[in-house]
């Protein structure tokens, strides 16, 4: 919903607007949560999935883009009547944010995420993981900066394993890169990642599960 905000006025124009013009930004809000209830419903209808990838970043790579409050004040609502729909329908949520969210971890699993697809480091994973790691599945957590075409195996795996070190045994925590898609943009990069987990499943478990 954020996302198409700024698509519509520029990204300027919907944060100045979330100030000057809460309730006709709630309207607006509100209408694109119904089309986008009505694409949901089309989707679940016709083609049944188990889970719905749904895209909203609601910070860079280091804050919010606006205050917690406001934040409640405009999405929370919306997205939780999206989410409690999926949720009738026994669709799973996966909502993607590779952003800085972690001042809203309690909402998001309270709106009914299942899965933070996209958690960067710059978040507090094992913070996150206590809170609501028992609630909603966090996966992520190996830095898209090792993405590259000069990158080296090396660089890619020492990434990898300090994201598998730092945050396998927490509770809830899924890992792998912090894009929105499948895959890498250059295939050896993801390829390297999942033979580096593997190697990790192999030493701590006994057997490659990724």
């Amino acid at each position: 919903i954020f996302e198409q905000l700024h698509m519509l006025m520029t990204f300027e124009d919907t944060l100045m607007n979330m100030l000057l013009e809460p309730e006709a930004m709630q309207d607006l809000i509100d209408y694109i949560c119904e089309y986008r209830l009505t694409y949901m419903q089309m989707i679940v209808e016709n083609l049944h999935p188990d889970m719905i990838v749904s895209h909203d970043d609601w910070g860079s790579r280091s804050n919010l883009f606006f205050s917690l409050d406001t934040w409640r004040e405009l999405f929370k609502e919306p997205y939780k009547k999206l989410y409690d729909y999926l949720h009738s329908e026994n669709v799973i949520v996966m909502h993607h944010g590779d952003s800085y969210m972690e001042p809203l971890v309690e909402d998001m699993a309270d709106i009914g995420v299942d899965i933070w697809q996209g958690v960067l480091n710059t978040n507090n994973i094992a913070a996150i993981s206590e809170k609501v790691g028992d609630r909603m599945l966090l996966m992520g957590g190996v830095d898209s900066v090792i993405d590259r075409v000069d990158a080296t195996e090396e660089e890619i795996r020492k990434e990898t394993r300090r994201a598998l070190d730092e945050y396998g045994k927490l509770k809830g925590f899924w890992p792998g890169i912090t894009y929105g898609g499948p895959g890498t943009i250059y295939p050896e990069v993801g390829a390297t990642i999942i033979d580096e987990i593997n190697k990790y499943n192999m030493e701590h478990y006994g057997v490659a599960i990724y």
